[in-house]
């Protein structure tokens, strides 16, 4: 097994968290990973660079999803937005 994240592991958690029908814990995600990973310090520095990219949030606890690719298309496309 190897000691490092790629981009392959970052996709792959990115759409577990999708495709849950729940909001997981971090605890809740690392179990649904079935030993991707070895450490989950490995996880959690996905997890990290989610939520510093306003990704994710978390709620109570619970990692949410929040990212959408195509509304934020059509906000930062409006010509009258004005980015201080």
């Amino acid at each position: 097994m190897k000691d490092y994240v790629t981009g392959d592991d970052v996709l792959f958690v990115e759409n577990k968290i999708k495709k849950l029908k729940y909001y997981p814990t971090p605890n809740e995600l690392w179990k649904e990973m079935k030993g991707r990973f070895r450490r989950k310090a490995e996880l959690g520095s996905i997890l990290e660079y989610f939520l510093n990219s306003n990704m994710i949030i978390f709620d109570m606890g619970r990692i949410v999803w929040i990212w959408n690719p195509k509304e934020s298309k059509r906000i930062f496309s409006n010509k009258g937005l004005i980015i201080l």
